[in-house]
């Protein structure tokens, strides 16, 4: 990891302590911190500044919020896509979406069989 002297504002700005500092001024030994290494680095000014700027912009981001039409809009294109998408897979394969991806039908494999060995040592050694 390099030093915060050799950081660039937008990686700076993703510094978990500077972040701290810049939401919360208030905390004395992160405020006490970051004032000292300002004096100590008076050249990385200008990124700092930058920095900050970058923390508090992405800080004040708003989640826009979507209309019922703009979520059922929303919701129909994911459907759709999804349709789309398993009558694709169904007409280039004869077994299925399921039947021809080998990822899947391992993992159901060995989940299967843990359940079979999880039983099996039940009932021989639960009974003990």
């Amino acid at each position: 990891m390099k030093p915060f002297s050799e950081l660039s504002a937008e990686e700076l700005a993703m510094e978990n302590l500077f972040i701290r500092w810049v939401r919360f001024p208030d905390d004395p030994p992160i405020r006490s911190f970051w004032e000292n290494w300002i004096l100590k680095y008076p050249s990385r000014k200008e990124t700092v500044d930058r920095a900050r700027e970058l923390v508090l912009s992405a800080s004040d981001w708003k989640l826009e919020t979507l209309s019922n039409q703009d979520v059922n809009s929303l919701w129909g294109r994911i459907r759709s896509s999804l349709d789309i998408m398993g009558d694709r897979e169904s007409k280039n394969s004869p077994a299925g979406f399921w039947g021809n991806n080998i990822v899947i039908r391992g993992i159901i494999l060995i989940v299967m069989s843990v359940t079979f060995l999880f039983f099996m040592f039940y009932f021989i050694f639960g009974n003990l």
